[in-house]
């Protein structure tokens, strides 16, 4: 009667084992296919490496000091370390502005910004120009007789930041005195990051005409109150400016 009973569940727990063996694994559903796919290895990214040039430049300044506006542009020049005469550009980012408030003029600069600007006044003819897409030129006048005109390319020159404004100077009476009068202006406007750029002179300039130029600058923006303020050159680092 034993030995039957021994048979019996030997029978059994053999029942049990090849249940097991037999048993088929569960069917992956197809998100976790789709997650095993797109789920991929983070490589950590390498560090940029800096040139022998830049890394003398960086050691001559403290790069976390703020310095006075002579002392700056010197060192924009000094820290330039491009083969080319490279242009000294003038860095501000507002403080915070009102959601509707659009900061945009232009600027006189006693030294002039050294380069050529492209001017067109508006007219009949140009205005059949731009509609072909032709947009030869940098900057845009026309009288305020002529601005209802220009709306049939609003569209092409808005993007752009082309559309004459009253607020930047390029609406105006005497179209031709003020083309001339570009030749010493500089245009600005604060992006959607409040930040403005603006050329204010070249490497190989006495820093003299470059600080002018800045003080110019900061009396046209007198109103705003600023975040930073930062000079640098075309291949050079940022020198933050103690106002």
């Amino acid at each position: 009667m034993a030995d039957a009973k021994k048979s019996v569940k030997k029978k059994e727990e053999g029942k049990i084992e090849k249940s097991e063996k037999t048993e088929k694994p569960k069917p992956i559903s197809d998100k976790a296919k789709t997650v095993k796919k797109t789920k991929k290895k983070t490589v950590p990214k390498k560090d940029k490496k800096r040139s022998k040039k830049y890394i003398g430049v960086i050691s001559e300044f403290d790069r976390n000091k703020k310095y006075l506006l002579a002392e700056a542009a010197e060192l924009a020049q000094k820290t330039s370390y491009s083969k080319f005469d490279g242009t000294i550009t003038l860095d501000i980012r507002l403080s915070k502005l009102k959601s509707d408030e659009s900061i945009r003029g232009t600027v006189k600069l006693p030294h002039g910004i050294d380069k050529k600007i492209r001017v067109a006044i508006a007219s009949e003819d140009l205005i059949e120009k731009i509609k072909q897409g032709t947009v030869d030129f940098d900057v845009l006048l026309a009288t305020p007789q002529m601005m209802p005109k220009l709306a049939q390319v609003a569209k092409i020159l808005g993007p752009r930041g082309l559309m004459p404004n009253p607020k930047d100077g390029t609406v105006v009476e005497d179209v031709e005195k003020a083309e001339k009068e570009l030749s010493e202006m500089a245009r600005y406007r604060a992006d959607a990051q409040r930040n403005i750029h603006i050329v204010v002179g070249k490497v190989s300039w006495d820093s003299k005409k470059i600080v002018e130029n800045v003080e110019a600058v900061f009396r046209a923006l007198a109103k705003y109150k600023k975040d930073t303020i930062v000079l640098s050159s075309t291949m050079g680092v940022g020198v933050k400016v103690d106002m």
